[in-house]
């Protein structure tokens, strides 16, 4: 899809009314992004946006009242979270796809019209996420595609890092709708947390589980090249969320989902466990809910 489509596919999003009927186009508009974006970053690695399509559709669950026992005003607070999200982490993503365009392809030129528009002033980990992806395309781009197993290591650790630094973003303006959603916290919130699970092709989640050996890796926790973190930003991401750079899980259960740290544990090494997962590229029309 051309990125003047995905613009024009947004704007829609933004007028409807019915919050089930536009999660679904949330969902597909996630999706769009997402193929659009492994055009230019290549289909190596997950970007943000095919990570973000599972979670819409798993927030559609919620939004149909099909996720939790009790509705405390949940189903409202989510769907003002589902676009509140899109609305706000969408559209540099796709200016930087019209810039790619009008720039003959993903480099310096594209990306620095791309960071100068007014709206990512006060975005910084966004601004940061776009120039991690792009540091990740010139790596492979010098490699011709053939990277050898660091540069490959390198390259996917940089787009984890974008990745990151997205959902950090996300996660933080999501922050009031959440305690909406619970609004009863302390151990009301520990409660309603025991119901809050992610959509994958492996299944239901349980985010209050630690991450678990995704099924593509055949038992290893991670892709190898994100078995050890080395990047110095990423690294200093995962131990300020709880995580650890090495093969370890042990810590990425979120029992208090109303807890952005905890959260952003548990999403740090679930994006890292599933970064290499190419089945996350397509989300079949029964999880969408369509």
């Amino acid at each position: 899809m051309r990125p003047a489509d995905i613009a024009d596919h947004l704007d829609t999003i933004l007028s409807m009314n019915d919050p089930a009927a536009r999660n679904i186009e949330i969902t597909r508009c996630y999706c769009a992004i997402s193929d659009s974006l492994a055009e230019v970053l290549g289909s190596h690695d997950l970007n943000w946006f095919s990570f973000g399509a599972w979670a819409s559709a798993t927030a559609g669950r919620a939004i149909r009242g099909e996720s939790l026992p009790v509705d405390w005003g949940t189903s409202v607070s989510v769907a003002a979270g589902n676009l509140a999200i899109i609305a706000d982490v969408a559209p540099p993503f796709i200016r930087w796809l019209e810039e790619i365009h009008r720039h003959g392809g993903a480099n310096q030129a594209a990306l620095g019209a791309t960071l100068e528009h007014p709206s990512l002033m006060s975005a910084p980990q966004l601004k940061a996420a776009l120039v991690a992806y792009q540091l990740a395309i010139d790596l492979r781009a010098v490699d011709e595609g053939n990277l050898d197993v660091e540069s490959d290591r390198a390259a996917a650790q940089l787009v984890l890092l974008g990745n990151v630094l997205i959902g950090a973003h996300e996660q933080a303006l999501v922050d009031e709708f959440i305690d909406v959603a619970m609004p009863l916290g302390g151990i009301f919130g520990l409660v309603t947390t025991r119901f809050v699970s992610i959509e994958t092709p492996d299944g239901s989640i349980d985010v209050c589980r630690d991450v678990p050996p995704p099924r593509y890796l055949a038992g290893a926790r991670f892709p190898l090249v994100l078995d050890s973190l080395a990047n110095p930003d990423l690294v200093a991401l995962a131990l300020r969320f709880g995580q650890s750079p090495t093969n370890d899980v042990s810590a990425s259960n979120a029992l208090s989902w109303e807890s952005y740290d905890e959260r952003m544990g548990f999403i740090l090494t679930f994006f890292r466990a599933y970064q290499r997962d190419a089945r996350f590229f397509v989300v079949p029309a029964e999880v969408i809910g369509a």
